[in-house]
């Protein structure tokens, strides 16, 4: 959890975790988290969060998207000059650039190429820059919408034909995307947003590791249930679980609070108290100009007429963020989104729980198969709570505690697997 006391901070709750999942012999995605560091960089450019899914031989797939997330949260933050959705468009298109550059001039990254999904939370909502099959998920209200649309063969296909996009044909192959930094030549980067933020609201950005193997439902359950550090480490839990066929990013962003909000904006866009006391001079001194030009002393007339001069520029000097700059906290930004793709309800549900148990039954077994020493005390002990829980009907604390049974374990298991090697 990262919090401060400041509100542009305090505001969210927030975590990422990276897997190099069961399959693979090097992690490919790159995430990246950059908190504004003060109110007006947060009023200007928000709270920055990206995630990015490498593709390439050897360790291209891993340079590619390290790339784009460096390249990214640098460009977005240097374009003081632009609209947030500029910025961040361009900025994708920035590491477009440079990684078709790098892979041009350097045999070993030839082709190389990366998912990108870069979201920001501003005063005015969550804007979503994306590319490729990576998702950005929002959870409110039990309800889970992905808020991008897949740049793979499968749902270009489903939108042509008008088919759900869960429904597409088995026969068209689930991997091959169809948009990617680095081989695309011509680059449309896709722009979503700005979606309203609540109090609750929680975005989820993720590589194909995780929606592959884990269902929107199921992603959506436990990210109503769990803070975000814990969520994280279940549902990367859950991909592994089901094969980990696939490296497995999460970044998580929580709401968790905004009655601070228009104090804060107000606080920062308030005219300071020496620009009042800067004003006060300058009238005085411009009055004791008028004066003594009446009564015709014409050198103390201009002394008074100069200083009121430099307290003029002094004083708009100290003041101009609020004269001239204004608020972005009440500007809007003109929205080049569409509706969220899919929707699904994710309320706590019985059948979910089944799963899970079902799950921690497998799990056990496995670890009895392979004779690990695994230290299953604490486990017990969630499963207890977790069946007395599914009969008292409370099924946000049976899944509860059915994960972090799962996930006890599976961290015994990690310990268990060292210490053999």
């Amino acid at each position: 959890m990262n919090q401060d006391s400041a509100y542009w901070k305090k505001s969210i709750r927030y975590t990422a975790l990276s897997d190099i999942g069961l399959r693979r012999a090097n992690n490919q995605d790159s995430y990246a988290i950059k908190i504004a560091s003060n109110t007006r960089q947060w009023l200007d450019r928000g709270h920055l969060f990206l995630v990015a899914d490498g593709m390439g031989a050897h360790v291209a797939g891993e340079v590619a998207s390290h790339l784009a997330v460096e390249t990214v949260v640098q460009s977005y933050f240097k374009r003081i000059n632009e609209s947030p959705p500029q910025a961040l468009v361009q900025a994708v298109y920035d590491a477009h650039r440079i990684i078709k550059e790098k892979s041009r001039r350097e045999d070993a990254y030839r082709d190389m190429g990366t998912t990108c999904d870069a979201f920001t939370m501003l005063p005015q909502g969550l804007l979503i820059a994306h590319v490729g099959d990576s998702r950005v998920y929002r959870v409110r209200d039990h309800v889970i919408e992905q808020l991008t649309f897949d740049h793979s063969l499968v749902w270009e296909v489903c939108m042509v034909t008008d088919l759900p996009f869960n429904q597409a044909p088995s026969y068209i192959p689930k991997n091959q995307i169809t948009r990617s930094l680095g081989p695309t030549e011509k680059l449309v980067v896709d722009l979503e947003g700005p979606y309203p933020i609540t109090v609750g609201d929680t975005f989820l950005a993720c590589s194909d590791g995780l929606s592959g193997q884990v269902s929107d439902g199921e992603i959506g359950e436990l990210l109503t249930v769990f803070p975000p550090e814990t969520a994280a480490e279940t549902l990367v839990n859950l991909a592994n679980l089901r094969g980990g066929p696939d490296n497995i990013t999460v970044v998580i962003a929580q709401a968790t609070e905004s009655s601070a909000a228009t104090q804060e904006v107000d606080a920062e866009l308030k005219i300071p108290f020496s620009s009042w006391v800067v004003l006060g001079t300058t009238i005085f001194f411009g009055i004791g100009a008028i004066l003594g030009f009446i009564l015709g002393n014409i050198p103390l007339s201009s002394l008074f007429a100069i200083i009121t001069v430099f307290s003029v520029f002094f004083f708009l000097m100290l003041a101009k963020k609020s004269l001239f700059e204004g608020s972005p906290f009440l500007q809007t930004i003109q929205s080049g989104g569409k509706i969220p793709y899919t929707k699904t309800a994710c309320a706590p549900s019985h059948e979910f729980v089944v799963t899970l148990s079902k799950i921690l039954q497998e799990l056990r077994e496995a670890t009895k198969g392979q004779q690990l020493s695994v230290n299953s005390n604490e486990a017990n002990q969630y499963e207890t709570k977790a069946v007395k829980a599914v009969e008292a009907q409370n099924m946000v604390v049976a899944i509860q505690n059915y994960a972090l049974a799962i996930n006890h374990l599976m961290r015994e298991l990690k310990k268990s697997s060292s210490k053999k090697k």
